[in-house]
C-alpha cells in the first residue's frame, strides 16, 4: 500500500513537472511573440522618422533652386536700369547726318586714325592706287561703308589730273563701262560711288546716264560731290532711276582745326531738318582731330554720324539733300 501511495506521487510529481515545463515553454512561445510582436512597430516607427527628415532637406534644396533665380534675375533688373539711365543723360538721336571722307588710298594712316573715332564714318576709296585694295580690305572688317572714290574729268585738265582710273568726256560707251568696270574691280566691298574732280564730266548728261546704268545693274546709288554748280547728276539719276543724293557741306576747304571744329559744332545750332545732311572731308590731321572732338558733342546734342546709305535709303532717283 505503501508502495503504491510513493509510486502514485511520483507519478504525479512527473505530471505536475511535466506541466509546469508545457507552462513555461507556453509562456516563452508566447512572450517571445509578444516581443516579436512589439518590435517591428519600434522598428517601423525608426523607418518612419526619416521622412520627417526630409521636409527640412527639401526646404533647404528650395532657397538654392530661388537664389541662384533671384541672383540673375536682380543683376539683369539693376542692368536694365543702369542702361535706361545712360540713354536719359545722352539723348536719342533725333537728327542723322553722315561724313564722307574722299582721297582714301594712299595712305593706311589716316584711315586707322578715323577708325578710332566712334563714328560711322563713311570712307571713299580712290581706284588703282597703292593701298585702294587694302584700305578696302581693313575697313571691310572693321564694319565701316566703303565708296568708290571715281575720278573724272575736271575743267582744268590737264593742269589738273584727277589720277589713275579717271573717266573722260571724250571717251566713247566702251571705254567708259571698260574703265569703270576696271576701277569698281579695284576697289572690293563698296555700297556706293562718288565723283572726284568732275567738274567737266558732271555736267554731260549723257555719259552720266550711261554711267549710272551701270551703277543701277550693280545696285550701287551715287553721291553727288557738287564739285561744279552745273551739274546734271539728278537729271541723270531720274533717267537711269538709280538712288542718289547731294553734298551739303565741304568741311576742310581750309585746314584749320578751329574752322572745322567751329563748322560741325554750327550743326548743334542748326533748328533744321539734317536729315539728310551730307559733308564732304579729306583725311587730313586737321579734319581728323576735329571730327574726333566734334562727335562727342554732336551725340550729346541728338546729332548722329550714320553711314551715308542709310540717309540715301528709300530715296528716289531726286534724292539730293
Amino acid at each position: 500500500m505503501a508502495k503504491k501511495s510513493k509510486k502514485n506521487f511520483s507519478t504525479n510529481f512527473v505530471i505536475t513537472l511535466i506541466v509546469i515545463s508545457v507552462a513555461a515553454i507556453i509562456y516563452a512561445v508566447l512572450f517571445q511573440e509578444e516581443s516579436v510582436n512589439v518590435r517591428p512597430p519600434k522598428t517601423i516607427n525608426k523607418q518612419v522618422e526619416p521622412p520627417k527628415v526630409i521636409p527640412p532637406n527639401v526646404r533647404k534644396e528650395e532657397p538654392l533652386i530661388e537664389t541662384p533665380v533671384t541672383q540673375k534675375t536682380e543683376p539683369i533688373k539693376q542692368k536694365e536700369k543702369i542702361v535706361i539711365a545712360k540713354i536719359e543723360k545722352i539723348p536719342l538721336p533725333y537728327k542723322q547726318i553722315s561724313i564722307i571722307i574722299d582721297d582714301i588710298g594712299n595712305d593706311l594712316g589716316p584711315v586707322r586714325e578715323l577708325l578710332k573715332i566712334d563714328a560711322e564714318i563713311t570712307f571713299a576709296i580712290l581706284p588703282l592706287c597703292s593701298h585702294s585694295r587694302e584700305a578696302a580690305e581693313i575697313l571691310h572688317k572693321a564694319h565701316r561703308e566703303t565708296l568708290l572714290h571715281l575720278p573724272m574729268e575736271p575743267n582744268a585738265y590737264p593742269k589738273e589730273r584727277p589720277g589713275d582710273g579717271a573717266l573722260f568726256t571724250a571717251m566713247n560707251s566702251e571705254e567708259l563701262i571698260f574703265q569703270l568696270e576696271k576701277d569698281l574691280a579695284s576697289v572690293p566691298y563698296v555700297s556706293g560711288v562718288n565723283n572726284h574732280m568732275g567738274s567737266k564730266f558732271m555736267v554731260d548728261e549723257d555719259k552720266l546716264v550711261l554711267v549710272f546704268n551701270k551703277l543701277k545693274k550693280k545696285k550701287l546709288f551715287f553721291v553727288d560731290s557738287r564739285t561744279t554748280a552745273g551739274t546734271k547728276a539728278s537729271a541723270a539719276a531720274e533717267k537711269a532711276n538709280i538712288q542718289m543724293a547731294s553734298r551739303k557741306i565741304f568741311l576742310d576747304n581750309d585746314r584749320d582745326y578751329n574752322e572745322i571744329y567751329k563748322r560741325l559744332l554750327e550743326l548743334t545750332k542748326d533748328s533744321s531738318d539734317l536729315s539728310s545732311l551730307i559733308i564732304i572731308g579729306h583725311p587730313h590731321p586737321e579734319t581728323i582731330r576735329a571730327i574726333k572732338d566734334a562727335s562727342k558733342v554732336l551725340k550729346q546734342n541728338g546729332i548722329l554720324i550714320v553711314p551715308v546709305s542709310k540717309l540715301i535709303k528709300g530715296k528716289s532717283f531726286s534724292g539730293s539733300s
